[in-house]
């Protein structure tokens, strides 16, 4: 299942973007140093983006696209080009908590070119190379393998008579204190799984089992995505090519956690989503802790662990798979978990 892509516009209302510090509590997002100052007042940013779902494009977005919010504290990694910018190209930051701020200030009525990558956090760097007016070329290393973050490519966008359009990668900054926006449309670079769980129904005569945690397991360490954008004025995704590289043995995340644990339903499926690398999609191990309760809903076992090699899941970027689980242990573990209120008797040998 193909999934829709993302819009990010900014407001700002400041002669430029300006550069704000401010405190976070999120170890994953980097600190304001000393040298970053506030060079003016703050800036808003208005974030849209795609989720992993088939939603309605909102009014302002192109088609295709819907409005992306953030619930926590987040980084975008963002290039902004000149016409006379040379290499090294500057990776430079914007950061949303509660609202948008920029580390970093930009001329009035210039024309830049934008590509970057969101969310940036711990880890994770990223190079531009092959830049030219048919596109570039993105590299962004460190990323996790496994994660709970929908990890996006950006570019930036005109505002013309006609409307925002992929495949551009053009911004004009407007002429000092004109309020304007930045415009920045997203794609997904990792695909994304839905686990939907649900218990036997005989089973579930016997027993319930409360979810507590999910982890998934790979075989790699981190991950490194080399993306080719390639400028066009179709409307369709700029992202020519997407290749994926893995370095390290081992990386485990928890994408599910409930300390008092959710009971699960014979109908109604718990889902829990999380987002990989496509070239992940043949090395997930998952494992899960529950606790399992008797008719009466006496606890009869803590912290149980179970686990389970998934299946290739033949996801590739921007895919959306669903995997559906039926919770149905074996006879023989019902047997082993006689009720509280009516214990198996056992026969001593005289």
């Amino acid at each position: 299942m193909s999934i829709n892509k993302k819009y990010i516009s900014i407001l700002s209302i400041a002669i430029a973007m300006l550069l704000s510090a401010c405190s976070s509590d999120n170890s994953e997002v980097q600190t304001a140093s000393a040298e970053d100052k506030s060079v003016g007042d703050k800036i808003q940013i208005m974030a849209y983006a795609p989720p992993f779902a088939n939603a309605n494009p909102q009014d302002a977005a192109p088609t295709g696209f819907t409005a992306y919010t953030l619930d926590k504290v987040t980084e975008m990694g963002i290039y902004m080009i000149k016409n006379d910018d040379t290499t090294p190209y500057a990776e430079k930051r914007l950061r949303y908590a509660s609202k948008w701020f920029a580390f970093f200030e930009t001329l009035p009525q210039k024309n830049y070119t934008v590509y970057g990558y969101i969310p940036k956090t711990e880890g994770m760097s990223s190079g531009l190379s092959n830049v030219n007016s048919d596109g570039a070329t993105l590299t962004i290393s460190g990323i996790k393998p496994v994660t709970t973050d929908d990890i996006c490519i950006i570019t930036g966008v005109k505002e013309t008579n006609t409307g925002l359009k992929e495949g551009q990668f053009g911004w004009y900054m407007a002429k000092a204190n004109d309020n304007f926006y930045m415009y920045l449309l997203l794609d997904h670079i990792y695909a994304s799984v839905n686990f939907s769980m649900i218990i036997d129904a005989e089973y579930a005569q016997l027993r319930t089992i409360k979810l507590k945690t999910m982890k998934l397991r790979t075989d790699k360490g981190s991950v490194n995505a080399t993306i080719k954008l390639t400028h066009n004025d179709t409307g369709t995704s700029p992202i020519s090519s997407a290749t994926y590289t893995s370095e390290g043995t081992s990386y485990e995340v928890e994408i599910f956690n409930d300390a008092e644990g959710i009971a699960l339903d014979t109908e109604t499926p718990l889902v829990i989503n999380t987002c990989f690398a496509p070239n992940m999609s043949k090395n997930l191990t998952m494992v899960t802790t529950y606790d399992v309760y008797d008719r009466k809903g006496n606890l009869i076992r803590k912290n149980c662990t179970a686990t389970n090699k998934l299946p290739n899941l033949d996801a590739v970027r921007a895919q959306q798979v669903q995997l559906n689980l039926t919770v149905n242990p074996t006879y023989l573990n019902v047997l082993s978990d006689p009720d509280l209120d009516n214990p198996t008797v056992k026969g001593k040998k005289e």
